[in-house]
């Protein structure tokens, strides 16, 4: 049996049911009984694997590309930008293993990401500037998150327009957009890329010290979003057409708003926000920091802020671009 169970895992990438595992300590019950040997991938993929911090972070590395894993967690560090999975990854025995659904939407695409085709060059960008009219958002005292958002758009814009992209305003001023209308707006233009932006905010002087920029992409069906408490799942839907190409825009973004900024990074995450499941195209949603913040504020209250804040965006559109255009260099 336990050669039919090795030539089965072979076979199969090394992908095999939970309790074939060995372990030396219990094995998180929410991983799933699909899962992967991190080392195993890592090798057939030209990363080498070691463990690091005291045994509680396991890499894979070569010369272009570090993912750093930690135990029992579900943070996941892609060369320096931190991104949630689904699953923690559990160390067992000898072997780290990462859930097959993480591999198939977060490490396959971040490690070979798809390409478009020649003839589909990206043109058109659909920035969304979140709330607007009787939807003012998140309020910090008298100043409301809509009016902030309608700014940074029109700097995002103004840069990508200096890229020689054209540019789709989902809402040119204080107006309210339903959610809906948002995404099929940027479908009938068949927009390129969906952009929407956003400010986070945290009530209470005790949580005042939260701070960072959060940018999201879509869950993919089945799996629980990153804030969710439990794996509750979810069902297909529209957007999940570009669940390779979300999480790999999404990482481009966020990392060149970190390097960019003096904004903490935490972590490029998974929601089912309705603007993103109803796209014909990759998107993400992007929290730019936290209205409630000392610092954070003062870059978002501050036109200084936010042009630094709206190039380093740009930056990251520019990065995707280059990286999934056929024939460019990365």
């Amino acid at each position: 049996m336990r050669h039919l169970l090795l030539l089965l895992a072979l076979i199969t990438g090394w992908s095999a049911p939970l309790a074939a595992a060995p372990a030396h300590r219990p094995v998180a019950a929410s991983l799933p009984s699909q899962r992967v040997d991190l080392a195993r991938w890592g090798a057939e993929h030209g990363l080498a694997g070691h463990t690091a911090s005291h045994g509680d972070e396991f890499q894979l590395a070569n010369r272009s590309t570090q993912f750093s894993f930690k135990i029992d967690s579900t943070k996941l560090s892609a060369d320096g930008t931190e991104i949630r999975l689904a699953y923690p990854v559990v160390h067992a025995g000898e072997h780290y293993w990462i859930s097959q659904r993480d591999v198939e939407s977060t490490l396959g695409p971040l490690l070979s990401p798809p390409k478009r085709p020649a003839a589909r060059p990206i043109r058109l960008v659909a920035v969304n500037a979140g709330h607007g009219g009787k939807d003012p958002g998140n309020l910090d005292g008298r100043r409301l998150e809509k009016s902030y958002t309608i700014l940074l758009a029109g700097e995002v814009r103004r840069a990508l327009e200096r890229a020689g992209l054209r540019v789709l305003m989902i809402r040119q001023g204080d107006t309210f957009v339903d959610l809906d209308e948002r995404a099929a707006a940027a479908n009938r233009a068949k927009a390129d890329l969906y952009v929407s932006l956003h400010f986070n905010c945290m009530p209470g002087e005790s949580v005042r010290e939260v701070r960072g920029v959060e940018t999201y992409c879509l869950t993919p069906a089945g799996l629980s979003s990153t804030n969710d408490n439990g794996n509750h799942g979810g069902s297909w839907q529209p957007g999940n057409r570009f669940d390779r190409d979300n999480i790999v825009l999404a990482r481009q973004i966020h990392h060149a708003v970190v390097d960019g900024t003096d904004l903490d990074d935490r972590g490029v995450r998974r929601a089912r926000f309705k603007e993103l499941t109803l796209l014909d195209m990759p998107g993400v949603l992007l929290e730019g920091g936290y209205m409630t913040n000392p610092g954070d504020s003062r870059n978002i209250y501050s036109p200084e802020g936010r042009t630094k804040l709206a190039r380093s965006i740009v930056d990251g559109i520019l990065a995707y671009k280059r990286l999934v255009e056929r024939g460019t260099a990365e």
